[in-house]
């Protein structure tokens, strides 16, 4: 099962469908960006209008990361990423019913450093949605891999709080490594202000780094 599908699941244990209405997404079409590479080979995305990348700017950003890498390194990704929109897969449209749901429920992908004595695992990760006081958190590790790189992870908890009370536990089953979800990190902003990655099941996510 892919990780959005995943979220959508257990979020039926904090609350019932939601009916959203009348959602604008803005878009800027004549928004002029550029994709740079220095003499590092490490590439950015430069949009004067400050907006996020286009489903086209990450697919060109993608074949490069297949072929160079992404660039990304491990303290880049360490903080709350916020996530934004979702691309199904094959497909250069955007899911708006969930992206919409997803903003909804404030999906956060948090990224920390795991314990010192945890092996081969560099990451503690927290996936998370919210509704009201509510929180679902499905808690695990991580580590990246290979040059573009990957970000395998596995979720061994799912708490359910209420404020900073948690009012239900369960430990999960952790899947042997080749069964495990990732994702295929694509690229990241500038001043690491976006964040966009492919997971396993073949969506591509685009988060936006949130407050500490």
């Amino acid at each position: 099962m892919n990780l959005i599908k995943f979220l959508f699941l257990d979020a039926l244990l904090l609350t019932v469908v939601l009916v959203i209405m009348n959602l604008v997404f803005k878009k800027n079409d004549n928004s002029k960006s550029e994709i740079s590479i220095d003499e590092n080979n490490q590439y950015s995305i430069k949009n004067d209008s400050m907006e996020l990348p286009s489903i086209k700017e990450l697919l060109e950003l993608e074949k490069i990361s297949r072929k160079k890498g992404s660039s990304i390194v491990f303290d880049s990704l360490i903080g709350n990423w916020q996530f934004q929109s979702v691309w199904n897969s094959g497909k250069n449209n955007n899911n708006s019913i969930a992206s919409s749901l997803l903003k909804i429920f404030s999906a956060t992908l948090e990224l920390r450093k795991s314990e010192p004595n945890t092996e081969h695992l560099n990451f503690s990760i927290c996936n998370s949605i919210q509704f009201g006081a509510m929180k679902l958190e499905f808690i695990g590790y991580g580590y990246l891999k290979g040059p573009q790189p990957l970000l395998p992870f596995y979720f061994e908890k799912i708490e359910v709080k209420i404020g900073s009370f948690i009012i239900f536990s369960r430990k999960l089953d952790i899947p042997e490594p080749s069964q495990r979800p990732f994702f295929s990190l694509i690229g990241m902003g500038e001043n690491s202000d976006w964040l966009s990655a492919r997971g396993r099941g073949g969506g591509l996510a685009l988060w936006i780094k949130g407050r500490e």
